[in-house]
């Protein structure tokens, strides 16, 4: 601290008097005291931008509240993968009977380790075969799903090795799906992603992949696109090129 002297007469005396003066900014405002501390504080609590808010709100409103509020059909969108555990399980459960006339039994299985939650693709393929529009015809046979191992025909979703494994001597190449005997064996890869020319309408993809692959296990073979701008018929490799056609999944469209 730096000392001033100054002098005075005081009754014919010389008094000294010395008075302290503080340095040159040696006196500093409480830290946080202060006019601009209070303003920061103030800033911080009331710096929402309203314009985030409302962005963020219509953001929230625009999710689904639960994976309950995504169609069944477009559940369960997974990364693709090249193997998984390799081992094979049943889902467990029997549906309902759907549609009317001669019963078919199928069983649903997915391979082990696959991404996605097992029970949406059991609902998918559920969904799609008690459709009047598919192999049921509304009416020409009914369908239930079984769990157990004499279901007429079994349909598996599996990663692209195992698909591989099971569908040799024909070549899947990692790539397609196929039938091998009463088993409709989709390739997960093709499930999750679809094909480029379905123009990311991954629901009917999925409904075609279904279908056809269990129209190959009711003894269906492959046909051509009938002519440019008609719906694909189901039995024509989708997968690979539209030939023209519109895609479609369904076996009867038309049933409505």
């Amino acid at each position: 601290m730096g000392l001033a002297l100054g002098l005075c007469l005081v009754s014919g005396a010389s008094v000294v008097l010395m008075v302290a003066v503080p340095e040159p900014g040696g006196l500093a405002a409480p830290a946080g005291t202060g006019a601009t501390a209070i303003l920061e504080e103030g800033d911080d609590a009331g710096s929402a931008d309203p314009a985030a808010e409302r962005e963020a709100d219509e953001e929230a409103a625009a999710e689904p509240e639960s994976e309950e509020d995504v169609p069944v059909l477009l559940r369960s969108v997974e990364e693709e993968v090249d193997t998984a555990d390799g081992v094979v399980r049943i889902m467990d459960g029997e549906g309902e009977v759907m549609g009317e006339g001669p019963l078919l039994t199928f069983a649903v299985e997915v391979e082990k380790g696959l991404p996605g939650e097992a029970e949406d693709f059991t609902a998918a393929v559920e969904e799609v075969l008690g459709d009047p529009r598919s192999w049921g015809n509304d009416g020409e046979r009914s369908l239930q799903r079984v769990d157990g191992d004499d279901a007429d025909i079994r349909v598996l979703l599996a990663a692209p090795d195992t698909v591989d494994r099971l569908c040799a001597p024909l070549r899947t190449n990692g790539f397609v799906s196929c039938a091998s005997g009463n088993r409709a064996v989709i390739n997960q890869n093709r499930w999750v992603s679809g094909v480029e020319h379905f123009d990311g309408d991954l629901e009917t993809y999925r409904i075609y992949l279904i279908n056809h692959e269990v129209g190959h296990t009711l003894g269906r073979g492959h046909v051509l696109c009938p002519g440019g701008g008609e719906p694909a018929p189901v039995m024509q490799q989708q997968t690979l090129s539209l030939q023209g056609c519109e895609p479609n999944g369904w076996v009867h469209p038309g049933n409505g």
